[in-house]
């Protein structure tokens, strides 16, 4: 019973084997047409070749092509979208190497079956490189300057062109030869060669003014200037070494040499001699018997008029020692009247006559200038601010006036202090005090320099009590001369 019940649950399994293999046969069959009808109908497959490296390459002439190679893809819509290599080499045809300047392409081919794929690459070929010039070699021969270069020899050879030596720019100069090319690509070649120059020609140095320079002594000294040029450096005034000292408060010869030398080490010396002078002096005559000299200073004023009347009144000459240019019809008077016209000082300012020497001839000088202008009297006579004795110029320069009373006369002034103060410049007010002052003074000296201020109306009232009171005392008035007694002070700064 029991088997009986086995076969029985058995049988229905035995069949549905039967059905199972034939079921996955079609299944399969099934699924390799569905693969199939993807694979061909519905998916397309194409080739493409795909350049190594860049689609676009530099070659230098002359340097051999070695190309990167291609690939070969087979893709797909579907499948293989990102294609696969099927193992085919592509076909390649370039001519890059055939001698030609520009743009060359590469072009790459693969078959498979119905398909076909093409590639290009393009390959420009230039020409970077200079030509080169090549120069003979020269003898070591130094030429005169002016010579004309006879020319050794020389080429010029491109990578590209060739032969350039008939297109070699040739252009010389003094003491260099240049040579320039260019190819038929643009790109520049440039040699030169030095051409060794024998030099023996000195520069020559001119001297503005000549020599010798002839200087009023106390005038503002410069160098009135030079110029040095050489056959091949050009100019080299800006190299001339000056070296000497001039002098210009002593009369005497001063050399200034003047130096210059070339590139080639040649050199020029040249001399100056300047010469600084000043005018002979007059030889002092002493007057005879009692003698008065009246000196005012520090005008023309708004006295000076009625001063002249009085002194024409008696006829007597004096001295004025004037002051700037701010009275020319006064000085032109004094000329006029007879009198004796010298120089005080331009400007009266302590602080900037007594700073330099220089200073105080610009001021000296000027100051004669003015009378010569207004008077046509060129004067030689003048008087210090202060008088020569002053001690407010240690102020302003110690040792001033030693050297001021020096260079004046060696320059041909003659400088005149006084022996007599009326004192109408300090404590003296009045016409009578002024008039008492100078007549006590007379009286101790034979011959008598008397200083007065006609800018002073008192001093300028006491002059006629003076003139009648030497007159009738038997002095003589006269005005001061170029060989008038200078009356000098002791000098204390």
């Amino acid at each position: 019973m029991r088997r009986v019940m086995e076969n029985e649950w058995m049988q229905p399994r035995r069949r549905r084997r039967k059905w199972i293999f034939p079921a996955v046969l079609l299944l399969l069959a099934v699924i390799a047409v569905a693969g199939w009808f993807v694979l061909f109908r519905v998916n397309s497959f194409f080739l493409s070749v795909v350049p190594e490296g860049a689609p676009e390459m530099t070659l230098e002439y002359g340097q051999p092509y070695v190309d990167p190679g291609a690939r070969v893809y087979l893709r797909g819509t579907l499948i293989f979208p990102n294609g696969v290599e099927p193992g085919i080499s592509p076909d390649i045809e370039q001519h890059v190497a055939d001698g030609k300047l520009g743009k060359h392409t590469v072009t790459y081919s693969a078959d498979l079956r119905s398909l076909h794929a093409r590639a290009e690459r393009t390959v420009r070929v230039v020409d970077t490189q200079c030509p080169v010039i090549t120069l003979t070699p020269d003898p070591p021969e130094k030429l005169q300057p002016g010579t004309v270069y006879e020319e050794s020899g020389f080429s010029a050879w491109d990578n590209f062109d060739g032969d350039l030596t008939d297109r070699v720019i040739r252009e010389e100069t003094e003491g260099l030869v240049t040579y320039t090319v260019t190819d038929s690509s643009g790109n520049p070649a440039y040699a030169e060669r030095k051409i060794p120059v024998v030099d023996r020609t000195p520069p020559v140095i001119t001297l503005e003014g000549g020599s010798p320079c002839t200087v009023q002594l106390g005038t503002r000294f410069t160098d009135p200037g030079y110029q040095a040029e050489d056959n091949l450096d050009g100019d080299l005034t800006e190299a001339v070494q000056v070296s000497g000292e001039v002098d210009w408060l002593t009369p005497g010869t001063y050399p200034v040499t003047y130096t210059v030398s070339d590139a080639m080490g040649n050199e020029t010396t040249v001399v100056r001699d300047f010469v600084i002078t000043g005018q002979p002096l007059q030889n002092t005559v002493e007057p005879g018997g009692k003698t008065v000299y009246l000196t005012f200073d520090d005008g023309p004023g708004p006295y000076t008029h009625a001063l002249l009347q009085v002194l024409k009144k008696y006829n007597v000459k004096a001295t004025f020692f004037v002051v700037g240019d701010k009275n020319p019809d006064l000085l032109r008077e004094i000329v006029r009247e007879g009198h004796s016209i010298a120089i005080h000082t331009s400007c009266h300012d302590y602080e900037k006559i007594y700073s330099d020497p220089q200073a105080y001839f610009d001021d000296l000088y000027n100051m004669q200038a003015v009378i010569l202008r207004e008077t046509g009297v060129e004067t030689w006579l003048m008087r210090f601010p202060g008088g020569s004795s002053n001690t407010v110029s240690r102020r302003f320069r110690k040792g001033i006036m030693t050297t001021l009373t020096r260079a004046v006369q060696s320059a041909g002034f003659r400088y005149f202090d006084w022996n007599v103060d009326s004192d109408d410049a300090g404590g003296a007010h009045t016409a009578k005090k002024v008039r008492q002052n100078v007549i006590e003074g007379l009286q101790n000296h034979r011959v008598s320099v008397v200083l007065q201020h006609d800018i002073h109306d008192y001093s300028v009232d006491a002059v006629e009590d003076i003139l009648v009171w030497g007159q009738e005392h038997g002095y003589q008035f006269l005005p001061l001369q170029d060989d008038s007694p200078t009356m000098h002070h002791g000098v204390n700064n």
